[in-house]
């Protein structure tokens, strides 16, 4: 038997050389695009046998046939058609195939649809599938997005991905309550989210022209499901705790195909808000704060959540729908009223000069009301294929009061006293911000010549009614001098805007494109400041002080031509462009004084935009734009506060504008066959005229500017310096760990920023770096286990070139954890927990903070859309709020009051369903102008 066995190893190999074989390989790649299509099928077939394989990254493949003949090949690709050739084998020479795949769907203007992955990346956009982030049944479009990699959110509301802060939120590529994000991140359940998209905003105009004018605005969409486009969906929540503390809510929101109507509606005293804040006035200065807060160093936020305790209530209605098949509607109405509790200890510690350095320990409290409209409205008419206009007015209205009380101590660093103050203010605000745009567009003709008009008009107005007292006690060797202040400051402000740009494109050849721009726009903004001396017998009506008070205006004209060229072939766009600034500033000044300055600036404001696809799932951005920024009202007015003399301020008419150039940097790739992302976001950001402060301590009672200081207090007006320099970078890689069903993203940060500064006439220069490493892992288990956990460690140097007391390093450890499991059938656990640990020298950091708070839930009826949940916040009752400033001259570290632990028991209601979609429109032909849509 062996030798038989032998015989037949020997013929083996004899066989296979006898038998003759054919190797066919090729790339197949879109039709649209002709970019590779990775992971495509190839199938080659015959009578007998059958061969397929995938493409590979690059689009290539390669089938080895063991015989000729007559074949079948086949190409497949998800969103593309099928391919069918016959092919003929004579001999053995490798055979080369080119296949090319006609998309199946029109390409759309945002993204196209290709198929269910994990990841895919488009220009602009990445897009992530929901089904690879499971979330629990009743999480929150904030619970997924959190869960994807780059993306966090804080306890404000805020939220940012790949490192920017994300300005707007869409549904389908509609607004939702206008541009607050907040809404529909806590309203939109996970459940309903097919797919998420990070996008890169261009600007209606660029969208329109194809040409890059350098405007982004990170945005995030949230695509819905196909069954939830004809659904309702809403959340009644009610609650009552100890501390009488309570908390009652609800939302409710009706989808109906592109008929969408939602209403919300919120009442609490737990720090929970419905909408983002939208401050239109920053209001009076309280306490010392005025001198804290006009620094030039970084302030590190060692907590996100808001100071003090807010009791909040608010209304909101958006609706979305449209009329025919010309118009889209959107639009939005919130109300909103917050009273807020906070009460503040700071200490501030100067660092000058031997004679001045000093310490400022202060108590701060301060009540305040406010209450906020916010009307939203957008109007798409699209008149004909070709032309189309866009309507977006938006109004917001604010009413606000606060009185405000503050307890100050100055001394010396040896621990001699200079000052005590004792300060308070009762203020009232009124404001309103007025704004429209009207965008017409038009396609001419010829392909790629089209015509835009974009008109803006912004109107801004507040007034404020102030009465600020103050009673100081200064101490020179064994003396007391004392002095009381008591003035009534009524100021209003106006601004007038209008804007005007107008865009021309023409296709040169085929792949180049001329965009001729011309940009017009006047603005004049007023302010009239009056102060009066309240102290005594003049409490009604006060005596006027010319001194202290100045009705001044100030125009601004700006002109601006501009030239461009859009190159764009295969796998490379380039945009670039050259613009010439004009700017005129007129400043008049009616009193104390009169005067009158003009200044002219001319600038040129050169950008170039290029972008480059690798593949489809690999594409690099590169971006640079220098620009320039006016000043404002407040900077140029020279009108003197002395409402505190202990912190006196003024503003400078000689002002020039800060010329910014800005470098951006953005890679991404995503690895289909090991489903690994990987992205690198960079931008840099160089500042010369910036507008800065400078600041005077006085080391002696003195006089500057004709202000009277005494020993001890502080001298602030704005100034232009250059020297202003930042720089941030975030890289993030993610991949799946299949074996826990968890995802895995690593994350680093680096950041440098050069502040530029002068105290008592000595220019010095504020450097923080940092560096730091993080890591999350997300589960995508089942909607039972559902956790996301996270880990931060930012490492910060800090240094001042003239200051050594100002030098320090820290690192900041940041862990955050949520998890929510359902161990037995309708019992739902839920954690979260979020620390902050610091190490390092003792002048930068701060104790530690630890919030760890826990719910435990019990689903009712049949469709478990009932619960009773019991829940405690702040469990350890060791949260607190911390915020610290380093300058140029100076180390604040405040501490605010928080929300003590408190436990409560609430009642949720979750109604869903469907609503009929018989006799509905429908969609209009896929996407509709300015949506998304899945890849």
């Amino acid at each position: 038997m062996k030798p038989y066995i032998i015989i037949l190893f020997l013929l083996i190999p004899n066989l296979g050389l006898a038998q003759s074989t054919t190797v066919i390989e090729g790339k197949i790649t879109g039709k649209d695009n002709h970019e590779a299509l990775v992971n495509a099928l190839i199938t080659i077939s015959n009578s007998t046998s059958r061969y397929q394989v995938l493409s590979n990254l690059d689009g290539y493949f390669k089938i080895t046939l063991k015989e000729k003949g007559s074949y079948k090949i086949e190409a497949m690709y998800l969103g593309y058609k099928n391919v069918t050739k016959e092919l003929l084998i004579n001999d053995s020479e490798p055979l080369t195939v080119s296949i090319e795949l006609e998309p199946m769907f029109t390409e759309l203007t945002e993204v196209e649809v290709v198929g269910d992955v994990p990841i895919v990346i488009k220009e602009d956009t990445i897009q992530f599938s929901s089904s690879n982030y499971k979330t629990h049944e009743d999480a929150t479009a904030e619970d997924l997005v959190t869960k994807i990699p780059g993306v966090e959110t804080d306890d404000n509301g805020g939220i940012t991905a790949e490192g920017e802060s994300v300005k707007k939120i869409l549904v389908d590529g509609k607004e939702f309550f206008g541009d607050d994000p907040k809404n529909a991140l806590t309203n939109l359940p996970a459940e309903m989210v097919d797919y998420v998209q990070i996008i890169d905003q261009k600007s209606d105009q660029s969208e329109f022209t194809g040409f890059d004018d350098g405007e982004r605005s990170k945005t995030i969409n949230f695509v819905t499901k196909k069954d939830a486009k004809y659904s309702y969906f809403g959340k009644a929540e009610a609650g009552v705790g100890t501390d009488q503390r309570y908390s009652a809510g609800g939302n409710i929101n009706i989808f109906k195909g592109e008929q969408r109507l939602s209403f919300t509606g919120l009442s609490n005293n737990v720090n929970q808000q419905g909408f983002m804040s939208d401050n239109l006035s920053e209001g009076p200065k309280r306490g010392r704060r005025g001198r804290r807060g006009n620094g030039n160093g970084p302030t590190n936020n060692l907590t996100a959540q808001s100071n003090g305790i807010n009791t909040s209530h608010s209304l909101g209605t958006n609706y979305i729908d449209s009329w025919g098949d010309k118009w889209d509607v959107n639009g939005s109405y919130t109300y909103k009223i917050v009273d807020n509790e906070t009460d503040e200890t700071s200490t501030t510690d100067y660092f000058v000069s031997e004679s001045t350095n000093q310490v400022v320990d202060e108590i701060l409290d301060i009540d305040s009301h406010k209450e906020n409209h916010n009307f939203n409205l957008r109007l798409d008419y699209e008149a004909n294929p070709n032309t189309s206009i866009r309507i977006r007015p938006v109004v917001k209205l604010e009413n606000s009061n606060s009185s405000a009380s503050s307890l100050s101590n100055t001394n010396l660093q040896d621990g001699t006293a200079l000052n005590s103050s004792v300060m308070s203010d009762y203020s009232t605000t009124n404001s309103a911000d007025i704004n429209n745009s009207f965008l017409l567009r038009h396609k001419l003709n010829q392909e790629g010549r089209t015509i835009t008009l974009d008109w803006k008009v912004y109107y801004h107005q507040d007034n404020t009614n102030q009465d600020a007292f103050t009673n100081i006690n200064y101490y020179e060797s064994d003396n007391t001098e004392n002095d009381s202040t008591a003035q009534r400051i009524l100021g209003e402000t106006e601004k007038f805007r209008t804007s005007a740009n107008l865009i021309f494109t023409e296709k040169l050849t085929t792949n180049l494109q001329l965009k001729l721009n011309y940009f017009q726009s006047w603005e004049q903004q007023k302010s009239d400041r009056k102060t009066y001396d309240i102290l005594g017998q003049n409490i009604d009506g006060g005596e006027f002080i010319e001194d202290l008070s100045s009705t001044f205006t100030s125009q601004q004209n700006i002109y601006r031509p501009e030239a461009g060229l859009l190159f764009k072939k295969d796998k490379l766009n380039i945009t670039t462009a050259v613009k010439y600034q004009y700017s005129t500033l007129h400043n008049e000044s009616i009193y104390p004084y009169e005067e009158v300055t003009s200044t002219n600036f001319g600038y040129l404001l050169p950008s170039v935009f290029i972008n480059y696809a690798f593949s489809r799932s690999k594409r690099l951005r590169f971006s640079y734009q220098k620009n320039v920024t006016l000043p404002s009202v407040s900077n140029l007015q020279s009108v003197v506060d002395y409402s505190d003399p202990l912190n006196v301020s003024t503003g400078n008419p000689y002002l020039e504008g800060e010329e910014n150039h800005v470098l951006r940097i953005n890679f991404k790739n995503f690895n289909i066959a090991r489903k690994e992302l990987f992205f690198v976001n960079f931008t840099a950001q160089q500042t010369n005229n910036k507008i800065t402060q400078y600041s005077f301590i006085a080391e002696s009672d003195t006089t500057i500017n004709g202000v009277p200081l005494k020993k001890g207090s502080s001298y602030t007006a704005p100034v232009n310096l250059d020297g202003y320099l930042t720089a941030r970078g975030i890289l993030v890689y993610s991949k799946p760990i299949r074996p826990i069903k968890t995802n895995i993203s690593f994350m680093t940060t680096g950041g440098y920023t050069r502040n530029v500064g002068i105290t008592n006439d000595l220019q010095s220069y504020t450097f923080d770096s940092s560096l730091g490493q993080g890591v999350k892992l997300a589960s995508n288990i089942s909607k039972n286990v559902d956790f996301n956990i996270s880990g931060m460690a930012t490492y910060h140097w800090i240094n001042n070139d003239q200051n050594e007391t100002l030098n320090g390093n820290y690192l900041h450890n940041k862990i955050r954890a949520k998890l929510t499991v359902e161990p037995i059938q309708r019992l739902q656990l839920s954690t979260s927990f979020t620390g902050n640990i610091y190490i390092g020298d003792d002048d930068l950091i701060q104790e530690n903070i630890y919030k760890w708070n826990a719910a435990i839930a019990y689903k009712l009826f049949k469709k478990r859309q009932g619960e009773f949940r019991f829940s405690v916040s702040d469990i350890l009752n060791q949260n607190s709020s911390i915020s610290r400033t380093v300058t140029e001259s100076y180390i604040q570290t405040s501490t605010y009051n928080v929300l003590p632990r408190y436990f409560m028991l609430s009642f949720i209601y979750r109604p869903k369903g469907k609503t009929n979609p018989k006799g509905e429109r429908g969609e209009r032909g896929g996407m509709r102008r300015g949506g998304m849509m899945p890849f």
